[in-house]
């Protein structure tokens, strides 16, 4: 190769690496907490930056942190920049930020209808401005902006700023501040416009408690739309307040837009559990009958040990979602273990929901059940009234970091109505669901059962006591704690109680690892020992629920036996 050509690629390659100079690297010292981070993403925001440029760029580098820190309430900081002779791509930004500014006047003034309202002052007792604190920009900007969110859920449409204003006075490190806030008139509702492909006039009168010259409160236009939505009649829902079309006497009109569902709606589901193993189902509902609200559905589920399929048709009184009947039948078979069983159930339900979300199921059952128990083989038939409570609350949507579930069910029957045995039987449970911070909850169970009856041996299996398996005492069998006859067959029994503790840690956004104790028994008289299961699983968050997987061993047995439980499903 020629000289000359030599001198092109040497050219060449001083040019690329020119190209590709390495640029400064800003290291921040002086400042700890949220001025540095605050401060690293001013500096962030700046161009890359080469060595021999620092210089050009130095006014830009001071600006860049004297306006971080003003956010902040810091006017006079001192910023010095200094390079690295040895390594001129290494510069220390040295800041000092000095005394802070603070509100030294802080004058919040409302006009309107808002002066009367005591939503207001409320707001205003926990406002996020005080005199004497620091400047914050952010806060103030955060401050302003919670008086005009609360106007507009409490209908003031008009609402705005007369003066809005920040005086900053560095040399006295004191700042006055001038929020002068006019709501203008309060609007209320208006009449309600409905548009529905459907007759809904006796479905939408119970739920609508809006009436013509109330207050407008936009919360309450949510809770009827989560309430229309929650009927499960609609595939679309939508309350909107007309503010353009407000009278004289500034009455907003509603406008209530409803899409029923299609008349007929198919799932299809896939699951499994260590008890069942994998399991399909299939639901048909017919989410609209008739006018008075009337809806149907069936499903099929099926499984390895269980095969069943169920009817419910559900009538509305009054509010379709506190107040309701249902009739409800089915058809189940149960081969496992030592149970075999065909029942067939046909039952009436009145349902009703209280204000502190209480409902109360009052229901008369009759069933018939032809079944194998171990060595026996019979026949039942019963005629069961009772009564159930059950309450949940959950916080957190799929990931509750708050909530408790209770359930309690008396039921009670007698040969002179008809029943085969007279027994009274009571069951229930109660679940909390608590976080002690941000990655650490417990979750504590409590359950007992109990039936009154002369003999077990009088009661079919499903009224009987089994227990243990993945959501009683983990370590054990699905139903394996229970009383066995002479040939070592499972019985059943009078009574059953569970408990459970649980602590999870979350290591990942959907990821968490947990320990558990569980201890129970089912027995006729608590003589037994009672088992207990101990191990660790491990939680990961889908967007259908959560999918737990344990490995739980039953400590209480001389040969501590183990089991995977596997389950899909909420926590509570």
């Amino acid at each position: 190769m020629s000289k000359k050509w030599w001198g092109i690629l040497a050219l060449m390659l001083l040019v690329g690496l020119e190209a590709r100079a390495e640029p400064v690297r800003l290291r921040l010292a002086g400042l700890e907490g949220t001025l540095a981070d605050n401060t690293r993403v001013y500096l962030n925001q700046l161009p890359a930056i080469e060595a021999e440029q620092l210089p050009r760029f130095r006014r830009d580098i001071i600006a860049a942190v004297e306006d971080s820190l003003q956010a902040l309430g810091y006017y006079d900081p001192e910023v010095n920049l200094v390079q690295d002779p040895d390594r001129p791509t290494e510069v220390r930004v040295e800041v000092a930020a000095g005394e802070p500014v603070r509100i030294r006047q802080l004058d919040v003034l409302l006009h309107g209808d808002a002066a009367a309202d005591a939503q207001f002052e409320l707001l205003l007792d926990g406002f996020a401005l005080r005199e004497g604190e620091v400047l914050n920009h952010e806060t103030y900007e955060s401050a302003k902006a919670s008086l005009l969110s609360l106007a507009l859920s409490r209908g003031y449409f008009d609402a705005g700023y007369r003066q809005s204003q920040v005086r900053v006075h560095p040399w006295e490190r004191a700042a006055d501040v001038v929020l002068s806030f006019d709501s203008g008139p309060r609007y209320r509702f208006g009449e309600l416009k409905v548009d529905s492909d459907r007759p809904v006039e006796r479905l939408l009168n119970p739920l609508v408690d809006l009436r013509p010259g109330e207050p407008y409160l936009a919360s309450r236009l949510a809770e009827l739309s989560r309430s229309l939505s929650s009927t499960r009649y609609f595939r679309r829902v939508e309350v909107l307040p007309q503010v353009s079309e407000a009278d004289e006497q500034y009455r907003v009109p509603l406008a209530v837009v409803l899409r029923a569902k299609a008349d007929n709606e198919v799932e299809l589901g896939v699951g499994m559990s260590t008890d069942e193993g994998p399991r399909t189902s299939v639901s048909w509902e017919k989410p609209w009958i008739n006018s008075l609200g009337h809806s149907f559905n069936t499903s099929l589920k099926l499984s390895a040990p269980k095969q069943d399929i169920t009817f419910v048709y559900k009538i509305p009184r009054g509010h379709p979602l506190d107040n309701y009947y249902t009739l409800q039948g089915g058809y189940q078979r149960l081969d496992q273990d030592d149970t075999e069983s065909d029942r067939l159930v046909a039952s009436v339900h009145r349902w009703d929901k209280n204000a502190y979300d209480w409902t109360r199921d009052v229901f008369i059952r009759s069933e018939y059940e032809s079944y194998t128990q171990g060595q026996q083989e019979d026949d039942s038939f019963l005629l069961i009234p009772g009564i159930s409570y059950s309450r949940t609350r959950v916080r957190g949507g799929l990931d509750p970091h708050w909530g408790d579930a209770q359930l309690a069910t008396l039921e009670f029957s007698e040969p002179w109505w008809g029943s085969d045995t007279r027994f009274v039987r009571f069951w229930g449970r109660s679940k909390w669901l608590r976080s002690l911070a941000d990655d650490h909850r417990l979750i504590a169970r409590a359950e007992q059962g109990a039936v009154w009856v002369d003999e077990v041996y009088d009661l079919p299996p499903s009224l009987r006591f089994f227990t243990g398996g993945d959501l009683t005492v983990r370590g054990f069998g699905y139903e394996s704690i229970t009383p066995l006859d002479t040939n070592g067959d499972r019985l059943g029994a009078k009574y059953a109680s569970a408990l459970s503790l649980e602590y999870d840690y979350r290591v990942a956004p959907k990821w968490r690892l947990a320990t558990f104790v569980d201890t129970g028994t089912a027995t006729n008289d608590y003589s037994e020992a009672w088992k207990v299961g101990t191990g660790v699983g491990v939680r990961w968050l889908t967007p259908v629920g959560s999918i737990r997987l344990d490995l739980a061993f039953g400590v209480s047995e001389d040969d501590t036996p183990w089991r995977l439980h596997f389950t899909l499903g909420p926590e509570l």
